[in-house]
């Protein structure tokens, strides 16, 4: 009984990591920060949440030809959402070849070192 018991649970893991979606957004806001800082912050924060930060390089994707900069979410990586003031178009990052080795809560914990709070995605603080 116990070995059902446990092929339950692994089954039931597998499912819910096979649900999950690669990417992750966070809405950052933080009280007098132009948005320069805030891509900098960024981008510091997903050098430092990378856990193998090598790559393999492919030089055919550099190409104006071949590079698509229309939002796909669902190349994963962590999306970054930050509105310098009430009202202001918000600016919405990524790193420019999403990784698949980032640690989302090492990066959570760094943006929030650096002084910003995680908001609502139309709305206020979390908290």
């Amino acid at each position: 009984m116990s070995r059902l018991k446990q092929a339950f649970v692994l089954g039931l893991v597998a499912l819910s990591a096979a649900c999950s979606s690669p990417t992750r957004i966070y809405y950052w806001e933080r009280p007098n920060t132009g948005g320069d800082h805030f891509v900098r912050d960024h981008n510091r924060c997903l050098q430092k949440a990378d856990w193998f930060p090598f790559e393999t390089f492919n030089i055919f994707s550099l190409s104006p030809e071949t590079r698509d900069l229309t939002l796909n979410l669902k190349e994963g990586g962590i999306w970054g959402n930050f509105s310098p003031y009430k009202g202001a178009m918000p600016i919405f990052v990524n790193n420019a070849h999403p990784s698949k080795t980032l640690i989302y809560f090492w990066y959570s914990s760094c943006m929030k070192k650096a002084g910003y709070t995680e908001r609502r995605p139309f709305g206020g603080p979390l908290n």
